[in-house]
């Protein structure tokens, strides 16, 4: 975590569900360089992540 004020984020990956491969929430970055998941519902163990561009 940096020292540096948290100011806007965008999502640069999809969390999918390992087992059922739907979308489970987003990961952010921050203006700082911090990552940070945003979960749809309640936070999952079992994920993978997917860069967004893939995904297009």
């Amino acid at each position: 975590m940096t020292t540096f004020p948290r100011l806007t984020a965008e999502p640069i990956m999809r969390i999918l569900c390992k087992k059922t491969d739907t979308l489970v929430g987003y990961l952010y970055q921050w203006n700082n360089g911090d990552l940070q998941p945003a979960w749809l519902d309640s936070a999952k163990v079992e994920v993978r992540y997917e860069p967004i561009s893939a995904a297009a």
